[in-house]
């Protein structure tokens, strides 16, 4: 995974010329990839009907040295497009010193540190080991920093602490300053630090909550403005990014004492102690550790070099933020493998393409899904094969990057002719025209027909277990592996029974929906037939039997998933008495009557033992509401299931054959009325046409 990264990041700084820019904007460009995310600083609101998105805004703390004041304004808006401009940082670690001038915490102005950390603590001197672009003007710099610390701010618990006396009056009720509030001022031993920190927050908090209300939104983010520049925008912007630099990055590789080998590229170099990945990559099973790697020591470490930690931190950051998408509800990241090499003049990672290429196993219409094909097609030439990173969006105050799963090596082609035959299907049984998104075939579709959702278990779904299903399932069909015909099955009716105990009576639509969905699976049982990625079905032995099917429907259906139905007569015989439950199900829904004949049986399992007290109890129901009544099939019928209780089906197989013949009654049913209002509002058409001329 961490190669993939490499490459795409390799990708990245290729197109953007790297090499050729100076050492500033190489520094620019590595320190940018640290940047917040601006798209968590929107939010969405409803008024009379009418959703808006809103944005949160810059915080600024201006400081004006030549009036000695400072004061609180709400700056620009925090949009996606004023990322590069507002440099908006967040923190790594809880630790980390204030060094950011723009921060999403409002400790980045209220406890500005730069100059302290430029200093360094006590032996430690990082002026010496940061890289300046200009060293004469680096120490200008620090001057100006120490000038602006020790005016505007004072040192509590060796921390640097806004002062109150230089805040404009308008805003110094409830400013938390340590001289005004005695539970702020401690002894500086490690507790007093702990509980002064704590007690600071919550003083803080208020204060923004109270007086500041005014200049602080609902998401918001912190500058500090310095006589009307923000610190990466004046005179010494690049001294900051200088520093910023070196503690971001450059720190990990200053003390050039570990020598030893990349496992990214392989090349003897310079290798940090510890490796600064965004992605911690917790959650994995790699034995793979990310620290003290030297030579001696690296049957169970991790590291890299310069050049390559720069092109994986830049293919993460780009990855996490292009091309991120939600798969089956889940947070999903999508890494190509590039296959050829790169031109210039040709885009390689388009994350649109990319998204609409793994979109292929949404819900989506017939209509867009060819498009989509024809388009994704051009898209295989270049990116043969691609993963899938399903993960856990990290909390601000968190440092895990829990990964959940990651199927690697998809082949795009593979997925291309299966949705081309999932397509195919829909198109051949007219499923979209008659049930519109129920007849959109896909995995999407199939993940709702076989693992719990909302339908199926209300209120009590363990979300980090379906998760871990959905990717299963994920995995299981991208990466041709096999599936479990029995198991397919027991999951089918299981969560069929389920929601078919929670559907209310009067929800058409969804009755329509589930009483179709055995239907369904068997095309989607069939689709897996096709690519070979169901095992297990029941084979039985050829036997003679003495009635002969003649009903042209059944025979073409039975020929049709002859996989399943070929020779098996007892899954046959189980498909008619579905069948014929429907027909008595129709009478019954003409009559109004809301607990039809289905609702008589237990949809959990049949066992083969009580199929014929199951077929009498139709026998009876037939006879009281006077369904179609065909000797031959009856004959057949009966034969089939002659014993049954004999059968290895489960009881599960039991219904699912049963649901599956009345699913299909009932398709058949509904197309049969779809052909038939089409050909009356046909005549209709024509009838007016005809008098139109007429009447010309």
């Amino acid at each position: 995974m961490i190669s993939l990264y490499k490459e795409i990041g390799e990708i990245i700084l290729k197109k953007e010329r790297f090499d050729e820019l100076s050492e500033y904007e190489k520094k620019l460009f590595i320190v940018k990839q640290f940047l917040d995310d601006m798209d968590k600083f929107s939010w969405k609101e409803k008024k009379d009907d009418q959703e808006t998105i809103k944005y949160g805004r810059l915080t600024e703390l201006n400081i004006d040295t030549g009036k000695k004041e400072c004061k609180f304004v709400l700056g620009p808006e925090l949009i996606p497009s004023n990322k590069d401009q507002l440099m908006i940082f967040k923190n790594y670690a809880p630790a980390d010193p204030s060094i950011y001038a723009t921060h999403i915490s409002p400790k980045s102005i209220f406890q500005f540190g730069l100059a302290d950390y430029i200093k360094g603590l006590k032996d430690e001197n990082n002026f010496d080991k940061i890289g300046w672009t200009d060293v004469n003007k680096a120490e200008q710099f620090l001057d100006y920093l120490m000038n602006i610390q020790n005016t505007f701010y004072k040192k509590i618990n060796s921390v640097n602490i806004l002062r109150c006396d230089y805040i404009v009056d308008s805003q110094k009720e409830g400013f938390p300053d340590p001289e005004l509030i005695p539970e702020l001022n401690l002894n500086e031993d490690e507790a007093s630090k702990s509980k002064f920190s704590k007690s600071y927050d919550k003083y803080l908090d208020k204060y923004l909550s109270s007086t500041l209300k005014d200049s602080v939104t609902k998401k918001r983010a912190f500058a500090l403005r310095i006589d009307g520049n923000l610190l990466h925008q004046g005179e010494y912007a690049d001294c900051y990014i200088d520093v910023l630099y070196y503690y971001l990055f450059g720190r990990h590789y200053s003390e050039k004492i570990t020598q030893g080998y990349c496992h990214i590229c392989g090349n003897d170099a310079v290798l940090p102690k510890d490796v600064a990945l965004i992605q911690k990559f917790y959650g994995t099973t790699n034995r793979l550790y990310f620290d003290n790697v030297n030579r001696s020591f690296t049957s169970n470490a991790f590291s890299m070099c310069e050049t390559c930690n720069q092109k994986v931190l830049t293919g993460t950051q780009y990855s996490s933020k292009n091309l991120d998408t939600r798969l089956l509800g889940l947070d999903t990241i999508i890494l190509p493998e590039i296959k050829f090499k790169f031109e210039e003049s040709e885009e390689l990672i388009d994350p649109n393409e990319l998204k609409r290429l793994v979109k292929l196993i949404e819900r989506k219409s017939i209509k867009d899904k060819i498009k989509d094909i024809d388009f994704i097609i051009k898209l295989e030439r270049k990116i043969k094969e691609f993963n899938l990173l399903f993960y856990n969006k990290p909390s601000p105050t968190s440092q895990e990057f829990i990964i959940k799963g990651f199927i690697r090596n998809i082949n795009t082609m593979q997925l291309i002719q299966k949705t081309e035959d999932l397509v195919e299907r829909a198109q051949q049984y007219n499923l979209e025209e008659m049930y519109g998104y129920v007849g959109e075939l896909s995995l999407g579709d199939l993940r709702y027909l076989i693992i719990p959702s909302k339908k199926s278990h209300p209120g009590q779904i363990d979300f980090s277990k379906i998760d871990k299903n959905i990717i299963n399932l994920l995995e299981t069909y991208l990466n041709n592996h096999k599936f479990k015909y029995k198991k397919l099955i027991c999951q089918f009716v299981d969560i069929f029974n389920r929601k078919n105990n929670n559907l209310k009576s009067e929800d058409y639509y969804k009755r329509q929906e589930l009483d179709i969905s055995p239907f369904i699976m068997n095309l989607y049982l069939k689709h897996l037939i096709k690519f070979n990625q169901l095992e297990g079905v029941t084979i039985m032995e050829e036997r003679n039997l003495i009635s002969a099917l003649e009903d042209e429907e059944l025979k073409e259906y039975f020929n049709t998933h002859s996989e399943v139905y070929g020779n098996n007569y007892y899954a046959q015989g189980l498909f008619i008495l579905g069948k014929y439950i429907a027909e008595v199900e129709s009478k019954q829904k003409q009559k109004d009557i809301k607990s039809t004949l289905i609702n008589r049986l237990n949809l959990r399992g049949i066992p083969v033992q009580k199929v014929l007290s199951i077929v009498a109890l139709v026998d009876d129901k037939r006879n009281v509401w006077g369904t179609y009544f065909d000797p031959i099939t009856e004959n057949y019928f009966r034969e089939c299931l002659q014993n049954i209780s004999k059968s290895s089906l489960t009881p599960e197989e039991v219904v699912y054959h049963i649901l599956c013949g009345r699913a299909y009654n009932n398709y058949r049913a509904y197309e049969y009325n779809r052909k038939k209002l089409k050909s009356q509002e046909n005549n209709n058409n024509n009838t007016e046409t005809n008098q139109e001329e007429n009447d010309d």
